[in-house]
């Protein structure tokens, strides 16, 4: 199994895998702004393998099928479960706190097994918000929240979190592809980088 990730794109699926794993220590340990970067950083890699694989032309069809199944799986890690210690920690693991996990993460995986099993419609389109959205509104609060203290911004995660569970079950469609999506998230992604770091070496 081992050889698979002598394959540049599952090897960079595991790069964002490892970041993703950092991201869930740092949200364990208290360090939210700096296991946010990280999980933003693993999105990065998860960008990076899909444009990887497609410019692979010798790559064989089981190496794509188990870069698939390894995808949706650091997926599911950096963009549902990150997400959801991240708001477990924050609450001090309180009961509010591990249903809206439990939501974060039964949504990612019914979303994410959804897309696995249907893709894209024919216009490129996907149905319901991306999980990778979860990471934008961390970063957004947790950037807000050092310049303008947010109150009670362990409540507004929960909720948050309740919210975005329904949005990715949703069936309204969202960008799916595309460079203008990959260039928005790259653009995101620096910017929340940015601003999280200067915040959590500031503190």
């Amino acid at each position: 199994m081992i050889r698979y990730l002598f394959d540049v794109a599952n090897a960079i699926t595991a790069l964002g895998l490892i970041f993703a794993t950092t991201a869930i220590y740092f949200a364990l340990v208290g360090r939210f702004e700096l296991g946010i970067c990280f999980a933003l950083w693993a999105l990065l890699a998860d960008d990076a393998d899909g444009m990887v694989a497609k410019r692979s032309p010798n790559r064989s069809a089981l190496t794509a099928q188990v870069g698939g199944a390894f995808d949706g799986l650091a997926d599911l890690v950096y963009a549902a479960v990150f997400p959801a210690v991240l708001i477990l920690s924050f609450n001090a693991f309180s009961v509010p706190a591990l249903l809206a996990a439990v939501c974060l993460v039964l949504s990612g995986a019914l979303r994410l097994s959804y897309f696995s099993a249907f893709g894209l419609d024919d216009d490129g389109f996907g149905r319901g918000l991306p999980l990778n959205n979860d990471l934008f509104v961390l970063a957004a609060l947790f950037a807000t929240n050092r310049y303008l203290p947010i109150p009670q911004l362990g409540s507004l995660l929960i909720g948050a979190a309740f919210l975005l569970s329904l949005l990715h079950l949703s069936n309204f469609k969202f960008p799916g592809t595309g460079n203008r999506l990959r260039l928005a998230n790259l653009t995101l992604v620096a910017a929340g980088s940015f601003a999280l770091l200067t915040s959590a070496f500031a503190s």
